[in-house]
């Protein structure tokens, strides 16, 4: 039986565009770079998802002291001049987007200057009217803040809301938002995923649909 919801509330990185991998290959290398060599699963347990501040605070920690001046911003750029050239929606992402007819909000923990060009790189800045980025918002995800905004703007109860969600900080947003979270499972395990507070979990866009009720 398909989900019942009256909006659903997506994520970006991870969920509409393939950025989550490239943020997090470049920022696994940049700091194995300084002398911090961190595997697979530690960076996408624990910083994918999270906010550029979270990750830099949590790599100063795991490092033991501050990084250089430069990594921030040297870090940022090497993203956006990556995504100009290799950014794409996520493989059925625009076909799942015209089969939706309830509304629609994003809602991100990156930074709005980095949602808006995402958006615009991949044409999808119209579908999403209503959006949300970690700048508009107390506190980033895991904190509920992003998807009560979304939830609000869109004049919906978040227990009457669909969050589509990747990430482990994501997938807490969700929940404690109080929403019903569908969790795509292209880097993390349904196990992770549903311990996390995820509902149900999927592997494609199709399954996503088929969840969703839409044909």
């Amino acid at each position: 039986m398909p989900y019942q919801y009256d909006a659903i509330l997506f994520d970006c990185d991870g969920v509409i565009v393939d950025t989550e991998t490239i943020a997090t290959s470049i920022l696994q290398r940049n700091l194995k770079h300084i002398g911090l060599d961190l595997d697979d699963h530690t960076m996408h347990t624990q910083f994918a998802g999270f906010t550029n501040k979270d990750n830099l605070a949590l790599a100063e920690q795991l490092l033991g002291h501050p990084l250089p001046s430069d990594f921030a911003e040297n870090y940022r750029q090497e993203f956006n001049e990556t995504i100009q050239t290799s950014l794409t929606p996520i493989e059925g992402v625009p076909e799942l987007l015209s089969k939706i007819q309830c509304p629609i909000a994003m809602a991100t923990n990156a930074q709005t200057t980095e949602m808006e060009l995402k958006l615009g790189i991949i044409g999808l800045s119209e579908r999403f009217h209503t959006r949300f980025s970690v700048d508009d918002v107390a506190h980033g995800k895991p904190a509920p803040d992003l998807y009560l905004a979304a939830a609000n703007a869109l004049n919906i109860a978040p227990q009457h809301c669909i969050v589509i969600e990747d990430s482990l900080a994501g997938i807490q947003a969700g929940k404690a938002a109080g929403a019903t979270v569908l969790a795509f499972s292209s880097t993390l395990s349904r196990s992770a995923q549903l311990e996390a507070g995820a509902t149900d979990t999927f592997n494609s866009m199709q399954e996503l649909m088929a969840l969703l009720g839409l044909h």
